[in-house]
């Protein structure tokens, strides 16, 4: 078995156990290999293998494999605010023919529980007053309508930040992408139709999608930089 002696331990787990699929982290970082906490193993065959590898490779030492791996860490920790940004833009285009059509059914709606409203109770009952002063049935009408006006105006606002965005994409293969993906065209069909592979698709529709993600939200974007 390989010594360890030479080499800190501490670098050891943070190089191997915190990768390794036995090692449970919690209160107790323990592993189920060896049954006990990984501060009290004093030799396992996956470090072994690691030091051979390592051996095997050009010198590098141990500690500058940890510290990259702390700056793997920190790196995704900085960028997950923006990759969140790029997964909400990429929401967003994907339900802009639900956004639609649910605006639709909204407006509908309280264009009908609005007349129905004046008709039933006179004008007066259509526009929201202060609590208490309608019948709890009444009542309870005008606060759901406020809440569908409410998302009606959110998706609303979502449907323009869309369409301003789309004006900023220049590449015509992107702006073809970005359409097709807002008719709610599937992806295999888009690639098919533009005469490219997947793999050169899905790298035009990334950059389709950064763009927009900058042209809808571009201050998040920034404060994450």
């Amino acid at each position: 078995m390989t010594t360890t002696t030479l080499i800190s331990k501490d670098m050891l787990m943070e190089a191997v156990c915190e990768g390794c699929p036995a090692t449970c982290w919690g209160k107790r970082t323990h592993c189920q290999v060896h049954d006990q906490h990984i501060g009290k193993i004093e030799s396992c065959p996956e470090w072994d293998r690691y030091l051979q590898q390592q051996q095997a490779k050009p010198a590098r030492p141990i500690q500058k494999e940890a510290s990259k791996q702390r700056e793997v860490r920190f790196d995704l920790h900085e960028l997950a605010p923006a990759l969140s940004v790029l997964q909400k833009t990429e929401e967003e285009i994907r339900d802009y023919s639900y956004m639609q059509i649910e605006i639709v059914r909204i407006q509908r709606y309280l264009r009908e529980a609005g007349e129905g409203m004046v008709s039933q109770y006179g004008l007066d009952s259509a526009m929201p007053k202060g609590q208490g002063s309608h019948s709890d049935k009444t009542h309870a009408e005008v606060v759901r309508r406020e809440r569908k006006q409410k998302r009606l105006q959110n998706l609303q606002d979502k449907i323009e930040r869309i369409n301003r965005a789309v004006e900023t994409i220049r590449s015509e293969q992107e702006r073809l992408i970005v359409e097709a993906l807002l008719d709610g065209e599937k992806n295999n069909l888009i690639a098919k139709a533009i005469g490219v592979s997947r793999q050169r698709y899905y790298e035009i529709k990334r950059s389709a999608v950064l763009k927009m993600a900058w042209a809808m939200y571009g201050d998040e974007m920034q404060q994450t930089g």
